[in-house]
């Protein structure tokens, strides 16, 4: 049995979810067409999404209209109206798309934080390194009172769609963040809000900490790679973690603290760090990372990143990158 056979007699969560979705569009457009006249932009636009609909019930959605293959899962995720392949676009509908994206990535790379952040006594940096024009990875910093937020995380799945979730999350938390919720509840708000505005496929993991003012840290780590502290310039892994945002709309999450003194630092990655793989087939891992830096004092987050981004380029070579690359580090003192 082919893929397309495939879709079409084994009805997925993932059906389910686009279909939700559409039908959540068409009730959308049906209500602002009443509002507004039922012009001809809105008839068009509700046409397709019935004609999406209709495809569900025929057994030919995400089947592309020009090769009759199955389309990628993230064309459909990013526009569930798709309805050729990327391959089969046009000329000019290839150029349109390469605009979108160029537009996306600058909208990404505005919404990163500043590099080389001072607050009070806390001194953070990161990189960030897409390995495509868009990336799934989030980082943010922010300033609320006396305290400082730091964020780190990996939605799922490439591209647009991943591009979106990652836009979406960082809306989510510069609106909770100035409500100052302890951040356990944070996280559940958090969790609750990404529920309602994503695919049922979607997720996130990311840890979100809190810098105090007085050099204590707390953090919940929703399904990421445990932070690396540094203190005392002794090394080892937060490792309480918890469910990913976005499986669960009830679930809860813990946290733990740590208070930091001068000269201690914080180290958060993604899995594109640890997965990078050299011409051997080999990864680079957590126990290269922490390896990297042994030996070595870092008066600034700036240096740690590069040591560890130094060591990472070394030992991967000539080797392909895969996957996004996004570091972000914090000292105190």
């Amino acid at each position: 049995m082919d893929s397309a056979q495939m879709i079409r007699s084994q009805p997925s969560v993932f059906d389910a979810a686009v279909q939700e979705e559409l039908l959540g569009r068409l009730q959308k457009l049906r209500r602002v067409s009443l509002e507004n006249g039922n012009t001809s932009d809105f008839a068009r636009f509700v046409a397709e999404v019935d004609a999406a609909l209709k495809k569900f019930e025929e057994g030919t959605y995400g089947i592309c209209e020009e090769c009759h293959e199955t389309m990628n899962v993230e064309t459909m995720l990013a526009d569930p109206l798709a309805r050729i392949c990327l391959d089969e676009l046009t000329g000019k509908q290839r150029s349109a798309l390469e605009d979108d994206l160029q537009f996306a990535a600058q909208i990404q790379r505005g919404l990163l934080p500043a590099r080389d952040i001072r607050h009070g006594r806390w001194h953070v940096d990161h990189v960030y390194e897409p390995v495509q024009l868009i990336s799934g990875d989030y980082c943010d910093v922010i300033v609320e009172g006396g305290d400082l937020y730091f964020i780190l995380g990996d939605v799922s799945g490439h591209g647009m769609a991943a591009s979106l979730l990652m836009s979406n999350l960082h809306a989510i938390f510069h609106s909770l963040v100035p409500l100052k919720l302890d951040l356990p509840e944070l996280m559940t708000r958090a969790n609750r809000l990404l529920m309602r505005s994503s695919l049922a496929n979607q997720f996130a993991t990311l840890v979100v900490g809190k810098a105090s003012a007085d050099g204590q840290v707390e953090t919940v780590n929703a399904g990421h790679l445990p932070p690396l502290l540094i203190k005392n310039h002794v090394k080892g892994e937060l490792d309480l973690s918890g469910l990913p945002l976005g499986m669960f709309n009830d679930a809860e999450f813990a946290s733990q603290k740590v208070n930091l003194h001068d000269g201690d630092s914080l180290l958060l990655y993604t899995d594109g760090v640890t997965e990078a793989i050299n011409s051997n087939g080999e990864e680079f891992g957590s126990a290269r990372l922490c390896e990297s830096i042994n030996g070595f004092d870092f008066a600034h987050p700036r240096d740690l990143i590069a040591r560890c981004v130094g060591e990472l380029t070394s030992f991967r070579g000539a080797a392909e990158r895969h996957d996004d690359l996004t570091m972000l580090a914090l000292r105190f003192g």
